[in-house]
């Protein structure tokens, strides 16, 4: 860096006004208006033992001398934006793996993030501070004196045994997922100690964040943590370093498709978490993930909620046949703005989505390795975690839309009612045999609307290419008649034919709907076979006993 250039940075950032820097090729020197500050030679300071955290990035010198010197994690705590737009240091050192680069406005934001990272690689700090940076803003010294504090203070958080007693205690982090109030309902039921923590704010204040997890955790004192999908989750891994810290292990359901969410939290994979998933062809994705305790989980019903007690309570849905599911229109439109695609990517989208929904490969990513190697490239520019997640939902959307499409218009010489957002006027508008219906609610008008149909017809997403949805078990729940498509894992949870009406491709759903349309004593038995099958197994009564059965296998 020139003289010119330190001199226009100084002339912009009045506190800079007072010092000067000046550099040579291997040493740094500062001078405060009162004289030479320090002269520092970093090859003999460095312990091969420790996390360098760097203190101010010496305008990029001192940097560039450590990653020529050793190949451990490199911290940078440097929040000078004026300077580093001069030196366009983040730029530069953006791509290397050993840099991780901190920048907060708040000290103790960037000692959490510190310590997360410190426990990540197992690795001790080793603290490097330009003096110039401490002179520049309290900041620094405020972070550099959290950092000596955690290093001197012994631990203030309290260990307790887990699992000691049959019924486990659970802090749930709450959402707005309508797992959760299942989850909740199922734990009241079998006298299940649990203690729900709201974390449905959009943006909550970090200070709050940990404050709020700490003081649940010391009054509650759980054996363990759940969640849905993630949620409440943070991915600079606060929430993970806090259980950490207390020996509290953590449950994380996913009744979604996980990869289309854990690479951003591939950083805290470790034995503390606890992964289920209601899709068992995730399982092998996930470890490769580095998470270690994986377990299969499919969904259930809430058996207080549909129930043959309900029955059709509105004539005006009574039915042949009818449908309830999103078009994936406005899903797709979405995800499409999100990803930001060009060239090849951009043109060939919807022929991806196309050739993917023929597979039976579940990841998008190794779909594309194996049939459309050449767009690898073009993939791996799209540079941010975000727009490559946002492709592949796209990718799995656009193929969700074409077989929805597919399979519904097999029924449309029967008249039937479909249920869903407005995509689906859009879809069908050249179509007259059908009728359309909003969106209902799942807790309030489900329950009632799908004993209202002689078949409730069913086409899985294609993100669960061998898994089965929720309505697979909420129709027959309630005494009502589902025909699905097949799936191969439902033949662990229902037997084909007796418990469930499957068809196996298109071309047999005009057959079937007339098959079980005609034939009411055979909806009848199925419907009894199935709500006995789930009553007895899958009932999320029977899901929390089971993910409790794993958790205390995983940490016993």
């Amino acid at each position: 860096m020139t003289e010119k250039y330190i001199a226009q940075v100084i002339k912009k950032d009045s506190r800079l006004q007072d010092i000067c820097i000046s550099s040579d090729n291997k040493t740094k020197h500062m001078w405060g208006k009162y004289g030479p500050r320090n002269e520092t030679k970093l090859s003999s300071e460095a312990d091969p033992q420790k996390m360098i955290l760097l203190i101010g990035s010496g305008i990029g010198v001192t940097a560039e001398i450590l990653l020529e010197q050793t190949n451990r994690p490199l911290l940078i705590l440097d929040c000078e934006e004026p300077i580093l737009a001069v030196t366009d240091l983040k730029r530069k050192f953006q791509n290397h793996q050993n840099v991780c680069w901190i920048n907060t406005s708040s000290p103790t934001t960037a000692v959490r993030h510190i310590l997360e990272l410190k426990r990540q690689y197992k690795l001790d700090i080793q603290l490097l501070t330009i003096p110039f940076y401490l002179r520049l803003s309290p900041f620094y010294t405020e972070v550099t004196q959290l950092l000596l504090n955690e290093a001197t203070t012994k631990p203030q958080h309290p260990s307790w045994p887990k699992f000691q007693s049959e019924n486990p205690r659970i802090l749930l982090l709450t959402s707005q997922y309508f797992l959760m109030g299942e989850i909740v309902a199922a734990c009241e039921r079998q006298s299940i100690p649990h203690m729900f923590i709201n974390m449905d704010a959009k943006e909550m204040n970090l200070d709050i964040f940990v404050s709020r997890i700490s003081s649940a955790i010391n009054i509650f004192r759980p054996d363990f943590v759940l969640t849905v999908n993630h949620l409440g989750v943070d991915q600079e891994g606060v929430l993970n370093t806090l259980l950490h810290k207390f020996d509290v292990p953590m449950a994380s359901w996913f009744v979604d498709n996980p990869l289309l969410l854990l690479p951003l939290y591939k950083a805290q994979a470790d034995s503390n978490t606890t992964l289920f998933t209601w899709d068992a062809d995730r399982m092998d994705s996930l470890k490769d993930l580095g998470f270690q305790n994986i377990f299969h989980l499919p969904l259930g019903t809430d058996q207080t909620r549909f129930n043959p007690g309900n029955g059709c309570s509105n004539p005006e849905w009574a039915r042949d046949i009818s449908f309830v599911g999103n078009s994936m229109v406005h899903k797709t439109a979405r995800r499409l703005e999100a990803a930001g695609l060009s060239g090849p990517l951009r043109l060939r989208w919807k022929e991806i989505a196309h050739e993917f929904g023929k597979r039976s490969e579940p990841s998008v990513f190794n779909f594309l390795k194996t049939d459309y190697p050449e767009l690898i490239p073009h993939y791996d520019n799209l540079n941010s975690p975000y727009r490559k997640l946002a492709f592949e939902t796209l990718i799995i959307w656009q193929a969700t839309l074409e077989y929805r499409l597919a399979c519904v218009k097999q029924t449309l010489n029967y008249l039937p009612m479909i249920v869903g957002d407005s995509g689906w006027n859009e879809l069908l508008k050249d179509e007259e045999t059908w009728e359309y219906h909003s969106e209902l609610s799942y807790y309030e008008d489900l329950p009632r609307f799908y004993p209202c149909s002689k078949i409730n017809f069913n086409c899985t997403s294609q993100q669960m290419k061998g898994a089965v949805n929720q309505r697979v078990f909420d129709v027959p729940a309630c005494n009502g008649f589902i025909l699905t498509d097949h799936r191969y894992q439902m033949e662990n949870l229902f037997e084909p034919g007796k418990e469930i009406a499957v068809y196996y491709n298109t071309e047999e759903i005009p057959e079937m709907i007339e098959k079980y349309s005609a034939e009411p004593d055979s909806r009848t038995k199925i419907i009894k076979a199935a709500r006995k099958r789930i009553m007895a197994e899958h009932t999320y009564d029977c899901r929390i006993k089971t993910l409790i059965k794993y958790m205390r296998k995983a940490y016993t």
